[in-house]
């Protein structure tokens, strides 16, 4: 990949350097995605590390750090405490996300526009987790909970928004490929991360400061401009904005969040009742279901960021995004089938590698499909995070659905939890056809 040089920068900040020639119909142009202006292999390393480092810090709080600081803050409402400051975190991330995007959109800071909330949030964020740590009381554990979602989200927001404005179309299947083998490999980086320092504060604080310094990394030398000046006052209007954006006026944006609704689900709703499923329909031991937990999750999240890199490049060298989330759709499906009507062990490993190879599909063009249809350059951060809203729905639908699945026929039915997954999966190869933009 080429450097842009110095005078290719200068050029764009002043309007030199024209769209690129023939972009994807819909796509959201922006000053920094020229046809000359390819990023560096720096760029997307740096990005790549950024997402790993602020996923990491966050998920090894919200799988494993979270329950163990509320077990030892309140050992006897555990469960109710844990309770409350994961479902407040997950509604402030739900509406932090295009909230922060929106106001990232709209500053001026000589800094720019997009670096001050990635370097300000990340260290918001780090703050919030010290709280966690440092305090011994489940208000202040919620309270620091909450406000670091807050802020680790701003900066999601923030890097999210750096990929239409600096990466050409023509390069966003590999970054994206990147950014998914990133968030991918955050999970057992994370577990791994809480195993070793679950003991104490540095459960906390060592993933928050490695989260600050991957961010930082990628935030300093990135070639960021100020929002447009003279807009008008922030209102109630834009603020309730904020959370929307009208799928009638833009229909691709409307039927690339359900495709990513869709294709979320498929993939996360089979994970947090899997401990479950192996000791009530495969019988397999207390004292070992988490080893084997532990070894299906490498299996399905290490394929799936192997197969996240190697799609992007192919995805950007075919020009082509929907033909990879109708592949995703129904490798998720074949893999909750499998699970479905599993009886042994070997089948649960080969759904597994089903539904990681599933995923890392729909991974290695989820960020460039969605910034392939953004209805305007100058709200791409607001617009990224009402997609983004997409994720973290089906974390909680999810959950809300699946005790009534699983009590039907008088319980622990597993097979109907994983055949309505699957046809959600299926409908997601459906609802990609719908898009006219993208290839």
């Amino acid at each position: 990949m080429a450097t842009e040089g110095r005078e290719g920068y200068e050029a764009r900040e002043h309007g030199a350097v024209t769209a690129p020639s023939g972009p994807v119909a819909g796509s959201c142009t922006s000053p920094g995605a020229g046809a000359g202006a390819r990023v560096s292999r720096a760029f997307v390393l740096r990005l790549g590390l950024g997402y790993l480092g602020l996923y990491s810090a966050v998920l090894s709080v919200a799988l494993v750090t979270l329950a163990l600081r509320i077990e030892d803050v309140d050992p006897q409402h555990k469960e109710t405490s844990l309770a409350v400051a994961a479902s407040l975190g997950a509604l402030v991330a739900l509406l932090a996300n295009p909230l922060a995007g929106r106001l990232s959109d709209r500053s001026t800071s000589r800094w720019g526009r997009r670096r001050p909330w990635m370097v300000g949030g990340v260290a918001g964020g780090g703050l919030g987790l010290a709280v966690v740590a440092l305090v011994p009381s489940v208000a202040a554990v919620t309270a620091g909970w909450c406000f670091a979602q807050l802020c680790f989200n701003a900066t999601i927001a923030a890097l999210a928004a750096t990929v239409p404005e600096q990466v050409p179309p023509a390069q966003r299947g590999t970054v994206s490929g990147v950014v998914g083998f990133s968030q991918r490999l955050a999970v057992p980086l994370g577990m791994g991360a809480a195993a070793v320092f679950s003991a104490g504060a540095a459960g906390f604080l060592v993933p928050a400061a490695v989260a600050v310094a991957v961010v930082v990394l990628f935030a300093v030398p990135l070639h960021d401009r100020p929002g447009p000046a003279g807009r008008a006052p922030f209102s109630v209007r834009e603020f309730l904005g904020s959370f929307w954006t009208d799928p009638r006026a833009h229909p691709d944006f409307g039927w690339v969040w359900l495709t990513r609704f869709l294709t979320y689900f498929a993939s996360v709703a089979p994970v947090p009742y899997l401990p479950y499923f192996l000791t009530s329909r495969l019988g397999v031991g207390e004292g070992s279901v988490a080893a084997v937990v532990a070894l299906l999750t490498v299996v399905n999240y290490g394929l799936s960021a192997v197969t996240s890199v190697l799609c992007g490049w192919l995805s950007d060298r075919a020009g082509r995004r929907k033909p990879f989330v109708t592949a995703a759709s129904l490798l998720l499906a074949g893999g909750l089938a499998l699970l479905a009507t599993a009886d042994a062990l070997p089948q649960v490993y080969a759904a597994q590698a089903l539904l990681g190879i599933g995923s890392g599909f729909y991974f290695a063009v989820d960020m460039a499909l969605a910034t392939e249809v953004l209805p305007s350059s100058d709200e791409v951060g607001k617009d990224l995070g009402v997609i983004n809203s997409a994720d973290v729905l089906p974390q909680s639908v999810g959950p809300a659905l699946a005790p009534l699945l699983l009590g039907l026929g008088g319980g622990h039915n597993y097979p109907a939890l994983y055949g309505f997954t699957l046809l959600v999966g299926l409908a997601g190869a459906l609802t990609v056809t719908r898009i006219k933009a993208v290839a």
